[in-house]
This record gives structure tokens, C-alpha cells and sequence, in this order.
């Protein structure tokens, strides 16, 4: 039996590639990309830009990525959004995964006043399709019976720190 896990990653970014589209019917307010990386570890790697010696936003595109967050063993009952994990480690238990997904922006160091607005509409629209990309994709988990049960968690921005500005959000599914 394959990994059900690829498979909701695989919904993930098939989901965040529609939503952030060049050509979608509703253009990204940032603009898009195609282009999902699919991150290991415990920390995102950061996208060249913001490790560089930039001072400016010239050429930055949206660094968008999903990530295995976390993977253990539930029962069937929720408490407070994700699932109980007070029998986590019984093999008998069902499988369950944390995917975050995010995105990287460039951020002006010192923008005007109407830049920053123009900033917090941009992340404004990025947490919007992230959140729809999740949903999206665990509803067709769901359809395609890979899933049991879901629960979306919050999106929190981070930054700005040097030219960075972040939106990342987390989904729960039972396998």
C-alpha cells in the first residue's frame, strides 16, 4: 500500500499551483508562480534572495513550499481542531499528518506609506489562496477516500525581517 501522505502532499501542490497561477482568472495581487517547493527538515531554506546581499526587491518572485511538519498515530476523536493524540505510538492507531505550506514575498525595507499598504494586500490575498489551496486539497483527499478526517489550522504571518515577509499555514489529516 503506497504512502497515503504523498498522495495529500501531491493534492497540496497540485492545489497551490492553481490558486497561484500567472494565468488564472484571478491573478495572485503579488503575482504567481508554478513553481511549489517541497521542503524537508524541520526549517524552511530560505530562497536565495533573502540569503543574498540585496538591498532592493528587483527580480524577487514569491517562493511558495510545502513541508511535512509532523506524523504520528491518533484515535478518531478530536479535541480542539487536531486530532487526540493522547495513544499516539499504538500501531493500531489510525495514521495522521501536519503539511505547512508558505510563502516568501520580498518586502521593501523602507517603503511609503502606500507600498505597505500594497504589501499587506498582497499577503492579505496570499493567506486567502492558501487557505483555499488546503481546503481544496483535503476535499479532494476526502473524495478520493485517502483521508478520514481534516481540520485546517491558522495562518500566521513572520516578518518583516530583512526583505521577507512570510505566510505560512498548517492542514491536519487522518490517513
Amino acid at each position: 500500500m503506497p504512502d497515503r501522505a504523498a498522495t495529500v502532499i501531491g493534492l497540496v501542490v497540485e492545489q497551490l499551483r492553481a490558486v497561484f497561477a500567472l494565468d488564472s482568472p484571478r491573478p495572485p495581487l503579488g503575482g504567481g508562480t508554478e513553481t511549489v517547493h517541497i521542503l524537508a527538515g524541520e526549517t524552511v531554506v530560505p530562497p536565495p534572495w533573502l540569503a543574498g546581499d540585496q538591498d532592493d526587491c528587483a527580480d524577487c518572485g514569491p517562493y511558495l513550499w510545502v513541508r511535512l511538519a509532523r506524523r504520528w498515530r491518533t484515535g478518531d476523536q478530536r479535541s480542539g481542531g487536531v486530532f487526540r493524540d493522547a495513544l499516539a505510538g499504538a500501531c493500531g492507531q489510525k495514521r495522521a499528518i501536519t503539511i505547512e505550506v508558505g510563502i516568501a514575498r520580498c518586502h521593501p525595507l523602507d517603503g511609503t506609506p502606500q507600498e505597505l499598504e500594497e504589501q499587506a494586500a498582497i499577503q492579505w490575498d496570499d493567506s486567502w489562496r492558501i487557505d483555499n489551496a488546503l481546503c481544496r486539497a483535503m476535499s479532494a483527499a476526502d473524495d478520493a477516500q485517502v483521508i478520514t478526517d481534516s481540520a485546517i489550522g491558522p495562518g500566521e504571518p513572520a516578518g518583516p525581517q530583512g526583505l521577507a515577509v512570510i505566510w505560512t499555514q498548517t492542514a491536519h489529516a487522518q490517513l
